[in-house]
């Protein structure tokens, strides 16, 4: 007697609806996964979120309460009210039309500000500071100052602002408070330098050497200003993160003078 006949398409139409039913499990388990992975990525950057502008909120809080102390409100800073919240106190910047309105302090290097605010506490936003090595800060021919350049525009976030030259000639003057005086600083040049730059050279003593930095600084500015800059001046070199390329670095050169 004949034995039962297979129909091999019956056989290949089920193969083929087993093979299309674990096609559909895996996409639908693929489509999970990258549901699951986007929630996933979607809080995280949530929480980052959250996290910086909490970290923004208690770091401005922090010198909102500094600068009350030191009620720097008007034409002068008091001085004896910010030593005692921190002795490394070496000045005040106030700039129009920027958040730039903090205490200056010189450390003993240049890592501990970077993190740590004007009252010893931690903070991304750090404080600006006067590099350690710089002698006679705002008297001898340049000082470099530095400072964060913050995402919510804190800090030195400003300095962006004067890649443009027709804002910069809108906002010529950066007000500088120390405890011996009060000085403009006449906005002369701006710079994108790697930071490596020479720019970053200190303690220039010599005319000679004071005389081929400002010619560096000409011939590496974006733009200078028509303010009159020579041997023997005193120069704020102020510098922020640029985020342009790495390592790039926004510098503000200012010619350093008194108070009329």
């Amino acid at each position: 007697m004949p034995g039962p006949r297979h129909d091999r398409s019956d056989t290949l139409d089920k193969e083929e609806r087993k093979n299309k039913s674990k096609t559909s499990v895996i996409r639908r388990t693929a489509s999970d996964v990258i549901v699951v992975c986007l929630v996933c990525l979607v809080a995280l950057s949530g929480f980052r979120i959250y996290t910086a502008l909490k970290s923004y909120r208690a770091d401005r809080s922090v010198y909102e309460s500094v600068s009350e102390q030191a009620s720097a409100s008007g034409d002068s800073i008091d001085f004896e009210a910010l030593s005692s919240i921190n002795p490394d106190v070496i000045g005040w910047l106030r700039y129009e039309g920027t958040a730039i309105d903090y205490p200056v302090v010189q450390g003993q290097d240049n890592e501990k500000y970077l993190g740590v605010l004007f009252d010893g506490t931690k903070g991304d936003s750090g404080t600006l500071f006067a590099d350690c090595v710089t002698e006679d800060p705002f008297r001898q021919f340049n000082t470099i100052i530095y400072g964060h350049h913050m995402k919510d525009g804190s800090m030195f976030a400003g300095l962006k602002k004067l890649k443009d030259p027709d804002w910069a000639a809108g906002h010529p003057v950066i007000e500088l408070f120390t405890p011996d005086g009060n000085y403009h600083l006449q906005v002369w040049a701006f710079l994108n330098q790697p930071s490596d730059s020479n720019i970053y050279t200190t303690n220039i003593k010599s005319e000679d050497s004071q005389r081929q930095y400002i010619e560096l600084i000409e011939k590496l500015a974006s733009y200078t200003t028509d303010v009159s800059v020579a041997s023997g001046d005193s120069l704020a070199v102020l510098s922020t993160c640029a985020y342009e390329y790495q390592n790039a670095r926004y510098i503000v050169v200012c010619k350093i003078v008194p108070w009329e």
